[in-house]
């Protein structure tokens, strides 16, 4: 690439940083606001730093919904990595009868809208006595999560050479030896993908735990968020501190992990 076409090039990186960024930096600049002047001086940088903000805002009740949150959210991701790192193994190392039609079927599953789902598993939630408890969420979440998981699972499994398993098997190694022993610490690129993409999507749902939970105890952020708003009047303030904090394991998680993320979606991608 020549001199100029880079320059276009880091010119449309910018832009694009600029966009996406900025959004992120003007709510957390309107985060040390108070209510008055967000309105007033919405641009500006605030003139009285109030990191009050984010202590009111925790006080509030922020603390509880971003416990059940990560609490929802990290089980469900454990669980999900599990699941389908297991079927991803089965399907590609040692498919069987009928183990393309069920790779099909995983495939097709990420074709189905998740809300035409809501009134099913909310009928099987009262019927299974599961309404208004944890695992009318981990269920759900684990089960929406599996087409992609088990796809770039199934994918990445079926790159690593078939002499591992022998030597494993040489070695004295049955399925789940060699699985826990070798496959898997051999997916971390794909178990860091799964994982900030889960985790992105399960953190930010908004309709299940509506539809699933009622208690207060068991109300997650972006339910939680609904607070700082009221009928007439709402504190942006606030709802930007909150949003900061909401947003912060998010971005602590994908800086941890972003090594590993293209990796993982190159080697799940791609057979060979």
């Amino acid at each position: 690439m020549n001199k100029i076409g880079r320059i276009i090039l880091y010119a449309l990186l910018l832009l694009h940083l600029v966009i996406t960024g900025y959004p992120f930096v003007w709510m957390t600049i309107s985060a040390f606001k108070d209510n008055k002047e967000y309105f007033a001086n919405p641009w500006g940088l605030p003139s009285e730093w109030k990191f009050s903000n984010f202590v009111d805002a925790w006080n509030q009740g922020i603390s509880g919904y971003l416990f059940n949150s990560l609490y929802i959210t990290v089980f469900s991701v454990a669980g999900l990595l599990l699941v389908a790192t297991l079927i991803g193994y089965y399907l590609s190392v040692r498919p069987f009868r009928g183990s393309k039609v069920l790779l099909g079927a995983f495939f097709l599953g990420m074709l189905i809208p998740v809300h035409s789902t809501l009134i099913p598993l909310f009928t099987m939630a009262n019927a299974t006595g599961t309404y208004d408890t944890f695992w009318s969420l981990f269920l759900p979440y684990i089960a929406f999560n599996l087409p992609i998981a088990v796809f770039l699972s199934y994918t990445f499994f079926q790159s690593i050479p078939k002499d591992l398993e022998e030597a494993a098997v040489v070695d004295g190694c049955g399925i789940y030896q060699t699985f826990f022993k070798v496959y898997f610490p051999l997916a971390k690129p794909i178990l860091a993908t799964v994982t900030i993409l889960s985790f992105f999507n399960i953190m930010n749902d908004f309709v299940f735990p509506l539809v699933m939970v009622s208690k207060e105890s068991l109300k997650t952020l972006p339910l939680g968020l609904m607070m700082f708003k009221g009928n007439f009047s709402a504190n942006y303030s606030l709802i930007s501190a909150a949003l900061v904090i909401t947003t912060a394991p998010i971005i602590i998680l994908y800086t941890f992990l972003q090594k590993y993320i293209q990796k993982g979606v190159v080697a799940g991608s791609v057979k060979g």
